[in-house]
């Protein structure tokens, strides 16, 4: 894998505190899924965790249009969460109900969604297999 994009994502809309994340996208041969980290950007408004069926619409939308790859889970959203009681970061691949973004809502800004999301935890070591290098700390 490859990291191909290294940046922070506003999320789309005018709420006050409507938040942003930091973006890492890995891709490796075109058959494979590509690897998408979400990590929350500490005292940036709304959580990682409320946002990411948004966020990674968005992502989609803007950078993979068309252009993933036909498996069960054509991309891999991992969110990391850092641990405000000092037990370090925490990891969780999440899976949505479709990878085809649609519009949110009808409104003053167009938002897009993948649907309801499903978490399940994974370990540093994991992430780092994901993305090809050495184990996250």
């Amino acid at each position: 894998m490859i990291l191909t994009h290294e940046y922070i994502r506003h999320r789309s809309g005018y709420a006050f505190g409507a938040g942003c994340c930091w973006i890492r996208i890995y891709r490796g041969d075109p058959e494979d899924a590509p690897v998408v980290i979400c990590e929350e950007v500490p005292g940036s408004g709304a959580s990682v965790l409320e946002m990411s069926s948004q966020l990674a619409a968005e992502v989609i939308r803007d950078h993979f249009a068309g252009a993933l790859p036909d498996l069960p889970r054509p991309l891999l959203w991992i969110e990391r969460l850092s641990s405000r009681r000092g037990r370090g970061e925490r990891y969780f691949l999440v899976t949505f109900s479709t990878y085809t973004p649609r519009p949110e809502a009808p409104g003053f800004v167009r938002r897009v969604t993948l649907g309801p999301a499903e978490r399940e935890p994974l370990l540093p070591r994991e992430v780092g297999v994901l993305i090809g290098g050495a184990p996250l700390r």
